[in-house]
């Protein structure tokens, strides 16, 4: 015969075993990745958000991450002639679209561009690039005039090319780094470091001269989503410079 007071201890009994049952039977916190879980693991997809700093260096980065074709297409018009276009969801097409997008301060100037990541879940890691530029001079082409002396007088009495430069004058950045990803209840965290190049043209010599300057950075960043986003993709061109002779006849 059950008394009250026998009742309580059953009670309780039952309500310890249940709390003590195997993980299968109650998953604490949900689902392991979920917003409710214990980070135990994260989908191949996502969106993050990087903070990168170095000497008279800042920036942030925010991209996508996948393990498919890539981010859908963002939302709106894309061309199919030259007077027709038509509306794109954002769900319609896949495999298109930048992975992300850069903003680079350094020594006062401001260059934007992409960001790329990858995120290996076996390892642990995530592997962080960027690209970004600011405008200089853009295309350019410069000859080099040599004056042709008069036998007769010794004066020059014209001028010829004798060499030729065709350049691409602009301020640009290019960076990678290798991040250890960390587990950070509810959410992940990615911590690492690498380096960046600068690359920009040097007129000082009077003529156009490719120089690099390295510098390290540190990035620190979160994940964001679970899902991977589509962002803008910018034209981002490096510096470059082509020296040509030219032939006399």
């Amino acid at each position: 015969m059950n008394t009250p007071l026998n009742t309580l201890w059953i009670s309780i009994f039952v309500l310890t075993a249940t709390l003590v049952s195997p993980p299968e039977a109650i998953a604490f916190g949900g689902a392991p990745g979920g917003p409710f879980s214990n980070g135990s693991y994260f989908s191949n997809e996502g969106t993050f958000s990087a903070v990168i700093r170095g000497e008279n260096l800042a920036g942030v980065l925010q991209f996508s991450t996948t393990g498919g074709a890539g981010p859908v297409p963002l939302a709106g018009q894309q061309a199919i002639g030259p007077f027709q276009t038509y509306d794109v969801a954002v769900d319609a097409l896949g495999g298109l679209g930048s992975t992300g997008v850069a903003t680079i301060y350094y020594d006062g100037d401001t260059f934007a561009g992409n960001s790329q990541g990858a995120y290996n879940p076996a390892a642990s890691t995530i592997a962080v690039n960027f690209q970004a530029n600011i405008a200089g001079q853009g295309q350019q082409d410069v000859q080099i005039l040599q004056a042709v002396i008069d036998p007769a007088t010794g004066l020059p009495h014209a001028y010829q090319a004798t060499r030729r430069y065709l350049y691409f004058d602009s301020v640009y950045f290019n960076g990678f780094a290798e991040c250890e990803a960390s587990d950070a209840f509810p959410n992940q965290k990615f911590a690492g470091s690498g380096e960046a190049e600068l690359q920009f043209l040097d007129f000082s010599s009077g003529t156009p001269a490719l120089v690099a300057q390295r510098l390290s950075l540190s990035v620190t960043g979160v994940r964001l989503s679970n899902v991977a986003s589509s962002f803008a993709t910018r034209n981002v061109t490096p510096p470059s410079v082509n020296s040509l002779s030219v032939l006399q006849q």
